[in-house]
């Protein structure tokens, strides 16, 4: 399995083609970053369509304005739908203030578990 690392998240694919985007910890995700993570993205894509991808956004510290508002225009670029994995409080405002003010392009859904994100990303 092919993992690429940016500044600020481990990228890699599954064989059974989705995603995953684990951002590092204490990270606070602006532009230039968000960009290196969408090019590393469609890296790992290739000339594939897009498809489902789990953001680990566990042990974030967050991300500034501009970059939600590209990954919510941009993230159809390489994602059909996304879940996003939080683990406290915080994240989950950071999460309803994203999918609230920016409103996504992809369907997008916050979960505290992995295997409840990975079976939601598996539906069709």
């Amino acid at each position: 399995m092919e993992t690429v690392e940016t500044r600020i998240s481990t990228l890699y694919r599954s064989p059974e083609g989705i995603l995953y985007a684990r951002v590092k910890k204490g990270i606070m995700e602006t532009l230039p970053l968000a960009q290196e993570n969408g090019a590393a993205l469609m890296a790992l894509k290739g000339n594939d369509p897009p498809m489902p991808i789990l953001i680990d956004f566990s042990k974030a510290a967050g991300q500034d304005q501009e970059t939600r508002k590209y990954y919510a225009e941009r993230s159809g670029d390489w994602c059909t739908k996304a879940a996003i994995l939080i683990q406290s409080p915080i994240a989950r405002v950071m999460g309803n203030i994203y999918l609230g003010l920016n409103k996504p392009k992809v369907p997008t859904q916050l979960f505290t578990t992995e295997e409840a994100a990975l079976a939601w990303l598996k539906r069709g």
